[in-house]
This record gives structure tokens, sequence and C-alpha cells, in this order.
């Protein structure tokens, strides 16, 4: 049994004693190498320590980050630039599908029914002011943009300045009735300028119309344009002059 364990080193000293040489000469190559790199390393240093290689690199890495935070701003620009597009996209079919309900028959229908109830309250009214009965019509247009439009004007033409603010006065009046007619929302509240252009006569007539129907009509306009009916204290609500002026700039 000892025979056999002596044997047994013995071979295992003769195979380390055969391979010795060659792992030698292995660690010997391993330190020539690593000399090696280190010298190389050692030369590097010297260089990037002698030059700004270090502030140029630096630079190149600051242009390189801003390059990509200019790219991401593209990026995300574009983006949005495409979700607008599908929007638009989006909204055009859209109102293509509410222009071709505006243009239908059965709204131009309803378009005509409503213009022929204010208008009865249009003519009505005018008539009660000028002995004239003015009434809107409409005409199916397209703007320059090719849109189709329902254009409202007035049958009537007057060229006269006062017989102008008249009917603007007339409109506003029977459009309150119209509403109130139709259950909309509307305020009894009529704010006009430059009414010292109309008549006497019609002055008094739209102030004997608005107080019975409970409209509140409020013009601006020369004490002295007044007629005679309307020239009294409760007439007014805020008089003006040199002396008392609204805003109180000198």
């Amino acid at each position: 049994m000892v025979d056999y364990h002596e044997n047994m080193i013995s071979e295992k000293k003769k195979f380390i004693s055969n391979e010795l040489p060659a792992i030698q000469s292995k660690i010997d190559q391993r330190n020539k190498d690593l000399r090696f790199l280190l010298k190389q390393e050692s030369e590097l240093s010297l260089i990037i320590s002698k030059s700004d290689s270090f502030e140029e690199l630096e630079i190149l890495i600051g242009q390189l980050n801003e390059k990509y935070r200019l790219k991401g701003e593209y990026e995300n620009v574009i983006q949005q630039l495409n979700e607008v597009e599908s929007n638009l996209e989006t909204f055009n079919k859209s109102l293509d599908s509410i222009d071709e309900e505006l243009f239908s028959d059965d709204f131009e229908a309803t378009v005509k029914l409503q213009l022929n109830k204010f208008n009865r309250h249009f003519a009505s009214v005018s008539e009660l002011l000028y002995d004239e009965r003015y009434a809107l019509k409409y005409d199916k247009i397209k703007n320059r943009n090719g849109q189709r439009l329902y254009k409202f004007s007035a049958f009537n033409t007057n060229f006269s300045s006062g017989k102008k603010q008249g009917e603007i006065s007339c409109f506003d009046i029977a459009y309150t009735f119209f509403a109130d007619e139709e259950n909309i929302p509307c305020m009894h509240f009529i704010l006009n300028d430059k009414k010292e252009l109309m008549h006497d006569n019609q002055l008094v007539k739209i102030a004997d119309l608005v107080n019975k129907n409970e409209i509140q009509f409020v013009a601006s306009i020369l004490k002295d344009k007044l007629p005679d009916e309307l020239n009294k204290e409760e007439c007014f609500i805020l008089v003006l002059s040199e002396d008392n002026k609204l805003f109180q700039i000198e």
C-alpha cells in the first residue's frame, strides 16, 4: 500500500516538473505583455496630459448633448404637428357633415319657417314706426374659401341715415318679440347709438312700444335733439355735460 502511494506521488512530481517550464514560459510572456501595456499607458497618459484633449472632449460631449436635446424638441414638435394634422382631418370631416346638414332641404325648410316668424314681427314693428313692412331674406352663397353660407339682407333699401337707424331699432325690437315667442333666452335690453338722426315721431313711437312690452331701450342722444314728449327726467338714466363727464378726465 505504501509503495502505491509513493508511486502516485512520484508520478505527480514528474508531471508537475514537466509542466513547470511551460507554465513559467507563460508567466514570463504575460509579464512581458503587461510591461508593454504599462509602457503604452504611460506614454498615452503623457500625451493626453500635454494636450487639450479633455477640454476638446468635454466640448464635443456638450455639443453632442445639445444636438440630442434639439433632436428631442424637433421630434416633439413633429409629433404635435402630426396630432394637429390628425385632429384637423377629424374636425374637417365633422364640419363637412355639419355643412351637409345645414344646407340640406330639411334644414333650409326650418330656416324659411323661422325667418317667416321673425319677419312677421319685423314687418309689424316697422309698419308701426314707418308705415312700411320691413323683412329679411337670405341667399346661399360661397365665400372666398369656398364655404357655403346663408347671407341675410333686408328687402327694403334705406339710404337715409335716420331711417337706417330706425331700421336697426325695428330689428332689435322684433328679435326680442321673436325670442320670446320661441322661448329663446333673451335680455329685454336694447342699447343703441345715433338716435338723434331719427325723427321725433319715430322716437316717441319706439318709447311707447318698448314701455308697453317691458323692454328697456337705452340710447345716447343730445338733449336738444329729444322730442318734447321724452325730454323729462323720468326718461333719463344718466346726464352728462362739460361739467359732468363720464370718465372725469380733464
